[in-house]
């Protein structure tokens, strides 16, 4: 029986085989290039189709034993079937002649049909257990040639993915990286430049147009008392006339 136990943990283990190296190797494919991840997914693939060729062989072998112990099997319900008539031949022929020699005949068949029918009985529980065990392994190894079949898919979906996922990452990087770009930078100081430089030219606007202003009062200031007093001074000697 050490066959089928072992059948069962080398399917089992192929069986899981491909999400467990996907798994181990994830962090390394998430930071690989595109022909570390493929060379992955390729011997994965590879892996996959070694152990399902190991194992179909492995269940092609158990089907031959089985089809050897059905045909054994055949062979000893006809031998029974003859050591039956034989015993029944030997009962006859003890009542025609009262022969003790097949009265010991009668004895060796039914020692052999016995025999053969224990060795029948085994064989059938067998053959039930192999016929069990090898549609077991016939589904299984649907299954793991159904993984071999998806790695492909599985590869291209990965690769496509993570390669999408980098670019993304990178634009993002970029699109980041313009707002603090030394170039904006340069622009920011020329624009603060310019401001401080309008507001310069107000002011000595400002202050130019505040000194002219200044001045003419200054001289209307100084007319005005001029007028003033030669009106005065014109009056008094009117006045005198």
């Amino acid at each position: 029986m050490g066959i089928f136990k072992a059948l069962g943990r080398l399917v089992k283990r192929t069986s899981d085989m491909g999400e467990g190296a996907i798994d181990n190797a994830a962090d390394k494919m998430l930071t690989a290039n595109e022909s570390s991840i493929r060379a992955q997914y390729r011997k994965v693939r590879e892996d996959l189709i070694k152990n399902h060729t190991t194992i179909r062989s492995s269940v092609a072998n158990l089907m031959a034993i089985n089809e050897e112990k059905k045909a054994e099997t055949a062979d000893l319900e006809k031998k029974l079937k003859d050591l039956e008539t034989k015993k029944l031949g030997a009962v006859r022929k003890f009542k025609e002649t009262n022969d003790a020699k097949y009265q010991e005949a009668f004895t060796e068949y039914a020692n052999q049909a016995t025999s053969t029918t224990e060795k029948i009985a085994y064989n059938n529980e067998l053959i039930k257990t192999n016929d069990a065990n090898i549609d077991k392994f016939k589904r299984q190894l649907t299954t793991i040639q159904q993984k071999i079949n998806d790695i492909k898919s599985q590869e291209d979906q990965a690769v496509a993915d993570i390669t999408s996922a980098k670019q993304i990452t990178k634009i993002n990087d970029m699109m980041a990286g313009v707002t603090t770009d030394t170039n904006m930078q340069g622009l920011q100081v020329i624009e603060e430049a310019r401001k401080k430089a309008l507001a310069k030219a107000k002011l000595s606007t400002e202050l130019s147009g505040n000194s002219a202003a200044s001045l003419d009062d200054e001289l209307m200031a100084a007319g005005n008392s001029a007028n003033d007093e030669f009106a005065r001074m014109l009056a008094e000697e009117e006045a005198k006339g």
